[in-house]
């Protein structure tokens, strides 16, 4: 049965929903499933979902499309009842080659579209994951099973994607379709909702006119050139949209290509080594930590050399409206609904200031994203100023969740991002009031790269330092000293807060009490809590001796497992 073009555009667009949210998806629950069985011991999943992704590769070309259609269903249903990537990354595991099946024989004007259709569900979620919430949820799903029943309704089986189209994968895996990392590669470290929403429409736009670089002998190598520009900072702002376009202008002249088995494992490896950029030394491939732009740059190159340019058809008006209006929907309903830049308040005398590490965008178990149950608790509780850590902006592992806008646009706090490695993880201050930036410096480490920020809250012109430390004590009483240091020069910090890793007895924290006093005259029976399995207090609030600053009242909240830490918390002002 031979499909009609609109039922084709149906198709392309759950295709390209489906692919952008299986890369996430897998990556992010694999991530998370690793990451358990590394610290903890955990033995399930683990490592099993990319043992299923490696043997759905081998066998996507032997599918029928009824089966091809029920594992996409299976991936849409599933995503609805929950965002626990731990589990759906299994589904996804299979969900990821069908959706390049489909990539391969749908005609690329139609994927392109479900790729907008994907960034428009990104800007409704204010740039969080859109099936962490419910109305991206249902949007998200909707596309994708439009997929399947029109995959259902034809007879045959699915084609099998060659080393090409994973290649192709494995590159817009890389962060170049979401706008949010774009910007934090390029070195934009503090930007709000409004910023977003309009870099959100330059990404759709580079999307949408690839079809008509398609054909040209010199996009291979505008393709490589335009990455280049990761390099030299800002220009990337500029550079990986045009590297965007190119990458799609060549997506037809890679859909013959053969060994799909070499490009799933391939597809692995870039995603090992892109994760391995923020933590390569805890992980065993040191060499890779802070140069995500060289394996950028690397998987441009090997996606160029399996590519040669090829005429394609161009959407008319009337298909590229359709994501162009599902856009500019998104667009006016978050920045109508939604705090598009800090909004100014009263200076008040007593305010309440928290620690919390947010844990990358996780909750504590299943690799649940955490984004919408942050955001209601802090719609419960309402700090005015909050130190956090583990701050994601824009990382593969995750999701390319972008926390610091998603809370910004909510609240509409002020706040100072220090990435501490790829722009895109590290340490944030939000706050009611204006921000002025000081320092922000990675502490000597063993491990992981360990941010500290300091910066001044206006309103009331305390000076505080958010901090990270590392997972070693040799390496916490290193960068205790270093802090010190950092907080004693000019201005002084009066508050040193943030995930210390540090219990009370050790040298780090005897090193800090040196200057500083610890604001909780009785300590929480624990700040780190996972699965009762490992119990932790080693989250820290210290005010400088000395200081006008007087400490009210001071708490925490045990209750509460939005992270693998708990929120403490001290109701200040001063004398």
């Amino acid at each position: 049965m031979k499909l009609s073009e609109q039922e084709n555009m149906i198709l392309g667009i759950g295709a390209g929903v489906l692919l952008a949210s299986s890369m996430r998806i897998f990556v992010s629950g694999a991530y998370a499933s690793l990451e358990k069985t590394f610290f903890y011991g955990a033995t399930f999943p683990s490592a099993l979902g990319i043992i299923l992704f490696l043997i759905a590769s081998f066998i996507v070309g032997k599918m029928q499309r009824k089966t091809g259609a029920i594992i996409v269903t299976a991936y849409a249903i599933t995503s609805l009842t929950t965002d626990a990537t731990e589990y759906i990354h299994l589904i996804a595991a299979f969900a990821l080659p069908v959706a390049l099946s489909l990539v391969k024989e749908v005609k690329v004007k139609y994927i392109i579209l479900g790729l907008v259709m994907d960034l428009a569900l990104r800007v409704l979620a204010v740039g969080g994951e859109p099936i962490d919430f419910i109305h991206t949820r249902i949007l998200l799903v909707i596309c994708i099973l439009g997929a399947s029943y029109v995959l259902w309704k034809e007879k045959g089986q699915l084609k099998s994607p060659g080393f090409g189209i994973y290649a192709f994968a494995a590159l817009l895996n890389l962060g170049f379709i979401y706008p949010n990392a774009i910007m934090r590669y390029s070195g934009f470290e503090t930007y709000y909702l409004l910023h977003f929403v309009g870099y959100s429409f330059v990404v759709t736009l580079a999307i949408l006119i690839s079809p008509y670089l398609a054909g040209n002998k010199f996009t291979p190598l505008l393709l490589i050139a335009s990455v280049f520009t990761l390099f030299v900072p800002p220009f990337g702002i500029v550079g990986i949209p045009i590297a965007l376009t190119s990458a799609l202008a060549l997506l037809k002249s890679v859909k013959k290509g053969r060994f799909g088995v070499i490009g799933a494992l391939y597809f692995v490896i870039v995603s090992v080594l892109a994760i391995g950029a923020y933590v390569g030394r805890d992980i065993g491939i040191p060499f890779m930590e802070d140069h995500l732009e060289v394996l950028i740059f690397f998987s441009t190159v090997i996606y160029t050399l399996s590519s040669r340019p090829l005429v394609v058809e161009r959407p008319n008006m009337r298909e590229m409206g359709v994501p162009i209006a599902g856009m500019i929907i998104a667009s006016l309903v978050v920045v109508s609904a939604f705090h598009v830049r800090p909004v100014d308040v009263e200076t008040k005398d007593e305010i309440i200031v928290w620690s919390y590490n947010i844990h990358q965008g996780f909750a504590p178990y299943k690799g649940a994203f955490n984004g919408n149950e942050l955001v209601k608790l802090l719609k419960t509780y309402s700090p005015d100023v909050m130190a956090s850590q583990e701050v994601v902006g824009g990382m593969i592992g995750n999701g390319y969740q972008d926390v610091p806008v998603l809370l910004s646009a909510y609240f509409g706090y002020y706040y100072e991002y220090s990435p501490a490695v790829e722009g895109t993880y590290g340490v944030a201050t939000f706050s009611r009031w204006p921000l002025e930036p000081i320092e922000e410096r990675n502490l000597k480490s063993l491990g992981q790269a360990r941010p500290a920020q300091k910066v001044k809250v206006l309103s009331n012109g305390f000076v505080l330092i958010n901090v990270h430390m590392g997972l070693y004590p040799e390496e916490r009483a290193l960068q205790a000293e270093e802090l010190l240091e950092m907080a004693l020069k000019d201005p002084v910090a009066e508050i040193i807060l943030g995930d210390t890793n540090a219990e009370l007895h050790e040298k780090a924290i005897e090193i800090l009490l040196m200057e500083y006093y610890d604001a909780f005259p009785e300590r929480p029976p624990y700040t780190f809590n996972w699965g009762n399995v490992d119990i932790e207090n080693i989250d820290y609030i210290m005010i400088k001796r000395g200081s006008a600053l007087k400490v009210k009242d001071y708490g925490w909240l045990l209750d509460v497992e939005v992270s693998d830490h708990r929120p403490i918390y001290i109701l200040m002002s001063e004398e």
